[in-house]
């Protein structure tokens, strides 16, 4: 497989949409793992519930996990086209073997602030981790992962002010000046 383009950042950082983008330059397809985790297990919410934020770490561990698996019957040796891009859920650089995972392609992690994300985020119910004052659970949550986030990447992109566009063009840019 060629190297897989991993997107991590905060919750509400434009990872899916760049993503979508990305891929679409690229001629290959997004693998965002919260979507798989969703296909899989239902709203986030409703994971939550259930089995708590463990659980969700755990199937979120797994989707990240499959995104990057070659699919049976595959020459595992042999490279397509494109490489995978994986919008990466905000919390996945939390496990040390999701970093692992993460390591192992190219890494961009997209960043930004609190008054970009929060015309995101205002109204958003389906983030169980923001509570009842989203803007301040976000921060919170922001400030005690940067640190795995900056420490995980390979590339950091401050995204304040760009159009999820700028953001693909540059990450493609990168991605092909590292050569791959």
């Amino acid at each position: 497989m060629s190297t897989p383009i991993f997107l991590i950042g905060p919750m509400a950082s434009g990872k899916s949409a760049v993503g979508a983008l990305l891929a679409r330059l690229l001629g290959t397809t997004l693998i965002d793992t919260d979507a798989i985790v969703v296909a899989a297990n239902g709203p986030i919410p409703d994971i939550f519930a259930a089995h708590g934020e463990e659980g969700f770490r755990r199937f979120e561990a797994r989707a990240l996990a499959e995104a990057v698996r070659p699919a049976p019957g595959n020459d595992p040796g042999a490279s397509p086209a494109a490489p995978a891009v994986v919008a990466t859920g905000g919390g996945a650089v939390l496990s040390a073997a999701n970093r692992e995972v993460i390591a192992s392609g190219f890494s961009v992690y997209l960043l930004t602030d609190a008054a970009t994300v929060a015309p995101r985020i205002g109204g958003d119910t389906t983030r169980p981790l923001l509570g009842g004052t989203p803007m301040e659970s976000w921060c919170r949550i922001f400030s005690e992962r940067s640190g795995l986030y900056e420490a995980t990447a390979t590339l950091t992109i401050d995204t304040r002010g760009l159009t999820a566009e700028e953001i693909a063009e540059s990450i493609l840019t990168a991605y092909r000046d590292a050569g791959h």
